[in-house]
C-alpha cells in the first residue's frame, strides 16, 4: 500500500513539474531575432540621453512614460500606453495604439512570443538580440488592436509585463 502510495505522489509530483517547466518555458523559449535596430517611439529611442526627452517632449517629461537608468542618465524604457492629445505617438514603423495585429505582423514579422501577462493580459514580445531590446505589443483579442506599445534594452532593465 505505501509503494502505491508514493508511486502516484510521485506521479503526480513529476506531471506538476512538467506543467510548471512547460509554463515557464513558453514564455522564455528562444525566438528568432527580429531587427529592432533604430526603433523608438515617436522621436525618442533606447540610449538617448534624459534631455532629449525634454527637447522633443517637454509635456510628457515626467509622465512615467519611460524609464531612465539612474548612472548613465541614458532611456532604457519607453512605454506607450495611453494616446496623448495632439500627439500621435507610434513606432519607427508606425505601429501605435489602435493599430491592428494585422498591421503589427505585417511591420515585424511572426518571430514573436505570446504572453498572458496580469498588467497589459494577452501581449506579443519581438526580441533584437543585437540590440539586446524587447518590443512588446499589448493586444485586445475582442477586437485584434494595439492597447500598449513597450520597448525596453532587456540587457540593462527586467520590464514587468
Amino acid at each position: 500500500m505505501l509503494k502505491k502510495t508514493l508511486l502516484t505522489v510521485g506521479i503526480l509530483f513529476a506531471g506538476l513539474c512538467a506543467f510548471l517547466g512547460i509554463t515557464w518555458l513558453k514564455d522564455t523559449w528562444p525566438i528568432e531575432s527580429t531587427s529592432l535596430k533604430n526603433e523608438g517611439v515617436g522621436k525618442l529611442a533606447i540610449g538617448m540621453d534624459e534631455s532629449q526627452i525634454r527637447h522633443y517632449y517637454p509635456e510628457i517629461s515626467d509622465a512615467g512614460n519611460f524609464i531612465v537608468h539612474t548612472k548613465t542618465k541614458e532611456i532604457i524604457c519607453l512605454e506607450l500606453s495611453d494616446k496623448i492629445a495632439g500627439q500621435n505617438f507610434t513606432t519607427k514603423r508606425g505601429i501605435g495604439i489602435g493599430s491592428s495585429l494585422a498591421d503589427v505582423k505585417r511591420e515585424y514579422g511572426t518571430n514573436y512570443r505570446q504572453k498572458n501577462t496580469e498588467r497589459y493580459g494577452n501581449l506579443i514580445e519581438f526580441q533584437d538580440d543585437k540590440t539586446n531590446q524587447k518590443l512588446a505589443f499589448g493586444i485586445d483579442l475582442s477586437n485584434e488592436k494595439v492597447t500598449v506599445v513597450v520597448l525596453f534594452d532587456y540587457k540593462k532593465y527586467n520590464y514587468q509585463y
